[in-house]
């Protein structure tokens, strides 16, 4: 039996939740009483033990696997918005490095008087 599947026997999101296993697994007795569908009740029976007994599929399989969307989302989540950030700082810099150059450009072919009052506007 994979892991996924005792959850899926049982109607159930992956959980650690005993709660919501025993509930899950009273639901489907209710579809599968043991004296009218034995072959259900047993698979039931197995996917039940397997999610209940210390240190069974349940733990197994929840403390195991990567889920790599929630990953990614999160990683896009920590890095996208100072990633954002530094590409408008640096254009800011770069704009404003291309306004200093400007400046001191126009101004090196002017007098010092002309550069104070253009300095002054």
């Amino acid at each position: 039996m994979t892991p996924e599947e005792p959850f899926a026997v049982l109607g159930l999101a992956p959980t650690m939740d005993p709660v919501a296993v025993k509930s899950a697994y009273f639901a489907a007795l209710a579809r599968h009483p043991p004296h009218q569908d034995q072959e259900g009740f047993q698979r039931l029976r197995r996917a039940y033990e397997a999610l209940t007994r210390p240190g069974g599929l349940a733990v197994a399989y929840l403390t195991s696997p990567v889920d790599v969307q929630t990953l990614a989302r999160d990683a896009r989540e920590r890095f996208d918005a100072p990633l954002e950030k530094a590409a408008v700082v640096a254009l800011a810099a770069r704009t404003g490095a291309e306004t200093v150059a400007r400046w001191v450009e126009r101004c090196s072919r002017m007098s010092w008087d002309e550069a104070l009052r253009a300095f002054a506007e």
